[in-house]
């Protein structure tokens, strides 16, 4: 960042803004000077001690010493829970952060209005077009949303007190008219220099579904999800509750879409991650409660909702970028086809909270291996040791190793701009003649590849590879894929579900499954036991 720093100065001129704010750092240049240069070196601002505590460095003033490192607060201020659930029930997080006046609310404040200010003021002089500076942030820094838009977002009025504070002028393309997106019927337009209104700008091939959205009414919609109707009546669900982790809401629209299903449904958002996987917080509040029943039915709706989308009679096409996992990647699962972003990340990872998937996740992985390998005892197997593992794929050629993306099936796009048009295309090209998939039957595997696994648990325990907890998680996951006492030879895909729900919650009655849990909600990662 430096060195960035260091070229923005060179490069701009000299009457720009940036100079005031963009000058040498003392702290960050003596932080340099000791190897504290990030997590490449020494660390940074954060870092680890050598006891594995986690450590964060004060900041220091000009002309102090850097201060020693202290162990890191993760307490969340009340201001950022406070945004993260405005954004999960559809407010505006914006306006959570600025609210208040305690350090965190001055400091967000400030620095909104300078960097949003400085933006402002490039209009007319570098760009007419607002869009053409949120373009670049989005593109070239990976922001969620452009500065106008955090503009129009927080309100021109708000913004005005927000620069008075700063003490910075208010730049004369806010006071041109209002705000700056605006929807016109279908069309999303954007107020350039001089006050006109203009239709956003996008290549061929491009869509932004959080532009497009500004100009659809939801067929229905709830607080973590909405279905939403496209040209062409194609149906489109879109999570986007916190993380979009999803709940019984989000399955509740994936079955609405299953049932007012138009010509074709695509499952897609233009979040930075598609879904982190069902909510943890619903299954601690279940099994704290030792309500079995409640986890069975919530794992009976998901079910439904996502074997309902697997059998609509129109083409489902999943368009996912960043993380799609565990209950994320279920739903994917159950579509006919992806379309999948280069630096999508998939897998189920159930097993690093101590359950398994429940979302038809190992039924499905089951039937995709044994489709690869023509045997259902190396289905089982390979199956066991992905999901046991926790194991997924930083890339889509990577998913395909462990079956999670079909090589020559489902397809990447490089520019996640051309995801949703993609997709729509697909549809398209499935729909003529379009049947859904026969309902599969599985051949149970071999009990006898229960003993082989279990050695394989126990050996890796004693090399302290594995944990004493990690051997029943692999076995409940096996289980649902090896005969046992009493079972057939076969088994149909509602059976595999149930299978995957009797697991899940044996697991669950664990206390140390409960534990796993409960540290990751409550610290950020899952305690090894």
């Amino acid at each position: 960042m430096v060195d960035v720093v260091a070229s923005l100065r060179s490069i701009l001129p000299e009457v720009d803004a940036f100079h005031a704010i963009g000058g040498e750092n003392e702290m960050i240049s003596a932080m340099i000077a000791d190897g504290y240069t990030g997590d490449k070196g020494l660390g940074g601002f954060y870092m680890t001690g050598d006891d594995g505590t986690e450590l964060a460095r004060p900041l220091s003033g000009a002309g102090e010493a850097l201060k020693a490192p202290r162990a890191r607060d993760k307490a969340l201020p009340d201001a950022a829970i406070r945004a993260a659930d405005a954004a999960a029930s559809r407010g505006e997080p914006l306006l959570e952060i600025i609210a208040g006046n305690d350090d965190c609310a001055r400091f967000c404040r400030r620095v909104l209005a300078r960097v949003l200010a400085y933006a402002a003021s490039l209009v007319p002089e570098v760009t007419s077009s607002p869009q053409d500076i949120d373009d670049a942030m989005k593109l070239g820094f990976n922001w969620q949303r452009g500065p106008f838009e955090m503009i129009d977002a927080i309100g021109h009025d708000r913004m005005a007190e927000l620069f008075a504070e700063a003490g910075v002028e208010t730049p004369a393309v806010l006071t041109e008219g209002g705000e700056f997106y605006r929807a016109e019927g279908r069309t999303l337009e954007v107020r350039h220099a001089g006050g006109g209104y203009h239709p956003v700008s996008l290549p061929e091939g491009v869509m932004r579904f959080h532009m497009t959205r500004r100009t659809l009414t939801p067929i229905t919609a709830n607080n973590s999800a909405s279905l939403f109707a496209l040209e062409g009546d194609l149906r489109l669900v879109e999570f986007h509750s916190k993380a979009n982790a999803l709940t019984d809401e989000s399955m509740e629209i994936v079955a609405a879409a299953a049932a007012d299903h138009g010509k074709g449904i695509i499952i897609h958002n233009d979040a930075q991650h598609f879904s982190a996987g069902v909510d943890l917080n619903a299954f601690r509040a279940y099994i704290e409660a030792e309500d079995w029943d409640g986890i069975d039915g919530f794992l009976d709706r998901f079910q439904k909702a996502v074997c309902a989308l697997k059998y609509t009679p129109v083409p489902v096409v999943g368009a996912p970028s960043g993380l799609a996992a565990g209950g994320g990647y279920e739903v994917l699962a159950h579509c006919d086809r992806l379309v999948v972003h280069t630096n999508s990340v998939m897998g189920l990872v159930e097993a690093g909270v101590g359950v398994v998937p429940g979302g038809g996740g190992i039924k499905d992985t089951f039937f995709r291996w044994h489709a690869a390998k023509d045997s259902w005892d190396e289905a089982a197997w390979q199956t066991w040791m992905n999901i046991g593992y926790g194991a997924t794929g930083s890339s889509p050629q990577l998913s395909a190793r462990m079956m999670y993306f079909r090589d020559g099936h489902d397809e990447t796009v490089m520019n996640r701009d051309r995801l949703l048009p993609r997709a729509i295309e697909m549809i398209g090209e499935m729909q003529d003649g379009y049947r859904p998939p026969e309902v599969p039957v599985a051949r149970l595997a071999d009990g006898a590849l229960a003993g082989k696994m279990e050695e394989f648990m126990q050996q890796g325990i004693d090399r302290g590879d594995f944990f004493p907890h990690d051997k029943p998680v692999a076995m409940a996951i096996a289980s649902v894929m090896l005969r046992g006492d009493g079972d057939g030879e076969s088994a149909e895909e509602s059976e595999l579900y149930a299978r995957e729900r009797a697991a899940f919650i044996r697991l669950s009655k664990t206390p140390e499954t409960l534990a796993r849990i409960r540290t990751m909600l409550d610290d950020g990662a899952a305690v090894r036991n």
